[in-house]
């Protein structure tokens, strides 16, 4: 066997522990994550995430916040988008994909009840916007089952990479729709709400070949305005 010895020799060792020396070793596991925040950990495990915690974490201080701001009036969206759809959409909405692409709109709005309809566990509420004319114009779903995630969706700060996996992240949307539910349904008496006049805030999801007339709002905020 050729011992290798020599100038050249003790340059490549000099080398080598220099190189070494400089890098950082990070065991697995440990690796930084994006953000300062309790939750950035969530980035690269998933470890530890609580849909509750995370929901109470955001919700005065950041959620209702971004609708209060955001919101579109619920008429002018739909004229928007009865007139011109890929223009409203384009003006309005928040393109998210799995698979096809789906728009998210936040909209606000003040009705009159026409009809709660609980012929089904999720039971919804028909509204005439103002100025009302007798004719229904929205759908609010207001459960007790809330389908969909349109509120989970609405905002671009909530996204899947920082939650961790897939039960997660429906978790999240399920905990989303439960507070909204907590703070503005389970308040009302939903037997006696037809012909009070509501404020709300909420969201809608409009698939790419879905009907305008399908779309059903779920309510972020939904209050009854005195008279």
């Amino acid at each position: 066997m050729r011992r290798y010895s020599g100038p050249l020799f003790i340059i490549t060792i000099i080398l080598c522990t220099l190189i070494i020396s400089a890098c950082t070793i990070v065991k697995i596991g440990e690796e930084e994550t994006e953000g300062d925040g309790e939750y950035s950990t969530w980035t690269k495990t998933g470890t530890g995430f609580q849909a509750r915690e995370y929901v109470e974490s955001i919700w005065e201080d950041k959620l209702i916040p971004i609708y209060e701001e955001q919101a579109v009036d619920y008429v002018t969206l739909m004229t928007a988008l009865e007139e011109n759809r890929q223009a409203g959409i384009d003006q309005y909405g928040l393109t998210r994909q799995t698979g096809e692409p789906f728009y998210i709109f936040k909209v606000r709005g003040t009705a009159r009840v026409m009809e709660f309809d609980d012929s089904s566990r999720n039971g919804v509420i028909r509204v005439d916007h103002e100025p009302v004319d007798g004719v229904a114009d929205a759908v609010l779903q207001v459960g007790p089952v809330l389908r969909g995630t349109a509120i989970r969706d609405s905002v671009e700060f909530i996204r899947f990479t920082d939650i961790g996996n897939q039960l997660q992240f429906a978790e999240l949307a399920k905990e989303l729709n439960n507070r909204m539910r907590v703070d503005s349904i389970d308040p009302i008496n939903l037997e006696n709400i037809e012909g009070k006049q509501i404020m709300f805030l909420g969201a809608f999801r409009l698939d790419k070949d879905q009907e305008l007339e399908e779309v059903v709002v779920t309510p972020l905020v939904l209050e009854i305005r005195p008279e």
